[in-house]
């Protein structure tokens, strides 16, 4: 018998997993289709000009997500065309992105490239417009090709490397690369590094990581090592563009100074930053993890003489090649610590810490004392409530599973994982019972005017049906993307009056009103949210197909034919 409840409790589970992939991929394909739409609107003539035999732009191409085939008179495929845009703009040229028209023929090798629009400078994307060698060079490239492409692997346009090595970025972003390569050609030799290091005789890239340099004394003894800022840092402009660098650290992991390199920005600037000593040295002492929480901008100096956004620019970059480091996978560990260790101020620990007494209170004695049944309601109000605004709700349920959660949710994360986790596996609600904090309002509202009335008889299967019904709307909004926002669903909102909309103030009046005349109103007849943490529950009946299951079943089985029902 209890095989066949956890069996049947698991494919529950299952199910709502199955939901939230399907809603995440769905937003993807959606996000997607919204481009392929701007494609549609080409004219058929631009694209004839790469593939004489296209007549008409059909439907959605299965090669190249958000891409469009392109059809002959005969209805037969001949090609495909996507746009590099939104995937490629973080790829920034001489001074914005530039979006790009790839037409493809039936074996997916690129048959053409256009410029369709572009943020960047207009001369820069003129001369690459006028000297057609740049676009022409990427013909015959394979889709694989362009995802694996280097920022300089095609010659640039002169005057216009920047916009063309963006141009590259871009693709590869869109077809899912990392552009990760360096704009700049020539790596840091033995004589920058010993600006920072005298007595260098050898250095040595990393194995592992290509912007980390080893850096050896005679007979091979350890000096330090250096981390050089591109690429992490290559989107940084100063005055008319990037500027290489390396920051050098000691054999105890402080910083022993700073050598500036190449540059696409304005020389003259830059070599008043290469030679002034107050700059280079200002970083001294420094860990890797300091140099990752502090504000580029708040270094000490407002910027070197004659070169202040050169200067800043080399500033931005050694912070954002120190953050790009610690996120590396060989310093996992200590990155994962040092951002929890930034995140986790003060209000947050008090919140953390907050979760964690509810939790303990859940499951000992203290939950029937006046502690459980008074303070803590009044503190979860008051702090995760008012001060926080920390409350679960289906906006954010099904927001993080369109678009993954956001860093620094910390509190909302922990929230989450014990509201799903604690009544999967042990029975118990405890966010509903003790970290929620509208319930913990109709908590206290209880213990003050002591409602005695019951739900009239002929209204209770309506009350029964309204959070099932506004957790499906909630889904197939996710879904289908309706013109809804989810979070008028509840009153969650209404604890940060700030940004609270005329909604979720009404719901959560008409909710506390209700809970006045009938106790926990809002929680046990109208939350969505509830109902579906209820849902995940294991309890003694968890074996049982229900009605609940049947809705569940038809949430996914509608997510599963938006995303996969041929378009």
């Amino acid at each position: 018998m209890k095989l066949r409840m956890y069996a049947a409790h698991a494919a529950r589970l299952a199910i709502v997993a199955a939901l939230a992939w399907l809603v995440h991929a769905e937003h993807r394909a959606y996000l997607a289709r919204q481009t392929g739409a701007d494609l549609a609107a080409l004219s058929i003539g631009r694209i004839r000009r790469h593939l004489p035999d296209a007549a008409a732009i059909g439907g959605d191409s299965g090669a190249v997500a958000g891409g469009r085939d392109v059809l002959a008179d005969s209805g037969e495929r001949v090609g495909t065309i996507f746009k590099t845009s939104p995937a490629g703009d973080a790829a920034i040229g001489f001074s914005g992105p530039t979006d790009l028209l790839v037409v493809c023929d039936r074996d997916l090798r690129v048959a053409g490239i256009e410029i369709l629009s572009s943020r960047d400078t207009r001369d820069h994307v003129a001369a690459i417009e006028r000297d057609t060698r740049y676009l022409t060079a990427f013909r015959g490239k394979s889709l694989d090709d362009l995802e694996a492409l280097a920022a300089g692997s095609v010659d640039a346009v002169a005057g216009s490397t920047l916009t063309c090595h963006a141009i590259a970025e871009s693709l590869s972003l869109r077809l899912g690369g990392s552009a990760a390569g360096s704009r700049f050609a020539a790596a840091p030799t033995l004589d920058d590094l010993k600006r920072i290091f005298p007595e260098a005789v050898a250095i040595e890239p990393d194995a592992g990581d290509p912007a980390v340099i080893r850096v050896q004394a005679a007979e091979r003894v350890p000096l330090g090592w250096a981390l050089r800022t591109s690429p992490a840092a290559d989107r940084v402009i100063g005055y008319q563009g990037p500027t290489d660098a390396v920051i050098g650290f000691d054999p105890t992991g402080k910083v022993a100074g700073v050598a500036v390199l190449a540059t696409f920005d304005n020389e003259p600037y830059v070599g008043y930053v290469r030679d002034d000593r107050a700059f280079r040295r200002i970083y001294r002492g420094m860990t890797i993890e300091e140099l990752t929480g502090i504000d580029p901008t708040a270094t000490g100096i407002e910027g070197v003489s004659g070169a202040t956004m050169t200067s800043q620019a080399v500033a931005e970059g050694i912070v954002r090649a120190a953050r790009a480091q610690a996120r590396a996978p060989a310093a996992v560990g200590r990155s994962w610590l040092a951002s929890l260790a930034r995140d986790l101020d003060g209000p947050r620990l008090g919140a953390l810490g907050l979760v964690a007494i509810g939790i303990v209170t859940a499951f000992t004695r203290l939950r029937g004392t006046w502690f459980g049944r008074l303070a803590l309601p009044l503190a979860v109000l008051a702090y995760l409530g008012f001060g926080a605004g920390a409350l679960l709700s289906q906006a954010q349920v099904w927001g993080w599973a369109q678009a993954g959660v956001p860093r620094g949710a910390i509190v909302l994360a922990a929230l989450a994982a014990a509201a799903v986790a604690l009544p999967a596996t042990t029975r118990k609600n405890v966010y509903c019972s003790h970290l929620c904090a509208h319930g913990a309002a109709q908590q206290l509202l209880v213990r003050l005017v002591k409602p005695k009335r019951s739900v009239p008889a002929w209204l209770r299967p309506w009350l029964v049906a309204l959070p099932w019904a506004l957790l499906a709307l909630a889904i197939l909004t996710a879904v289908f993307h309706l013109p809804l926002n989810i979070v008028d669903l509840e009153p969650f909102d209404a604890y940060l009056p700030t940004v609270a909309g005329v909604a979720a103030l009404v719901i959560f009046a008409a909710g506390l009103v209700a809970s006045a005349f009938y106790p926990m109103a809002y929680c046990r007849h109208a939350c969505p949210t509830g109902a579906l943490l209820d849902h995940l529950r294991l309890n003694s009946r968890s074996d049982r197909f229900t009605w609940r299951d049947g809705a569940m079943l038809a949430c996914l089985t509608a997510a599963a034919l938006a995303h996969w029902w041929p378009r």
